[in-house]
């Protein structure tokens, strides 16, 4: 970047000295070097007015700004996360889409679509085993209570931990051929999630 590229970026109002507009321009060639890619231009902006900023204000005004930005932009992607699982989940399970076409129009890996999904029949599987857990009878009501709580854990890898906790100290042997298979499968799924 030259002088004249910078003094026109600032504006003829920039209220910097020579000092500083020196300094200026030395970071605004780092930040162009650092983001040197044609997309880099939100970066290199952000980088150039942050350095101009810290010139003229209080460096802890400054921050005070970024990190409001960036725990902005944090819970918008959060978010935007949490619509794009659901989408996904319902999508891809009504046969909608594929995985890799939902990847595709999404804008992320297949690999991550496949988690999202995964997690959604992993949750439906560990209820499933815990609701039939909690249904054994002679299991202890603060067990039983455990169980009910683990129904709405969000975290497939604690409700995991929970159920094979669950299976350690009671056996499901009385329950019908048809639960027990369901928990078989439940248990052998817990085993490579936790």
């Amino acid at each position: 970047m030259q002088l004249y590229e910078l003094e026109a970026w600032l504006g003829d109002n920039h209220g910097l000295t020579e000092e500083q507009l020196d300094e200026l321009l030395t970071q605004a060639v780092e930040i162009n070097e650092r983001y040197a890619d044609p997309d880099d231009q939100a970066e290199r902006d952000a980088a150039l007015s942050a350095a101009y900023r810290l010139q003229i204000e209080p460096a802890e005004s400054v921050i005070a700004d970024y990190s409001g930005q960036l725990a902005t932009a944090r819970s918008a992607t959060a978010a935007a996360s949490a619509g794009l699982q659901q989408i996904a989940q319902n999508a891809i399970v009504a046969g909608q889409f594929t995985e890799a076409g939902f990847a595709r129009a999404v804008g992320v890996d297949r690999m991550t679509v496949r988690k999202w999904v995964q997690d959604q029949k992993d949750r439906v599987l560990f209820n499933e085993a815990l609701f039939q857990l909690v249904r054994i009878h002679d299991m202890p009501a603060d067990d039983q209570e455990k169980l009910t709580a683990a129904l709405g854990i969000r975290d497939t890898g604690a409700q995991a931990a929970v159920l094979l906790a669950a299976l350690d100290m009671h056996s499901v042997e009385q329950l019908p051929e048809e639960q027990q298979a369901l928990i078989a499968r439940a248990v052998k799924r817990a085993r490579q999630v936790v």
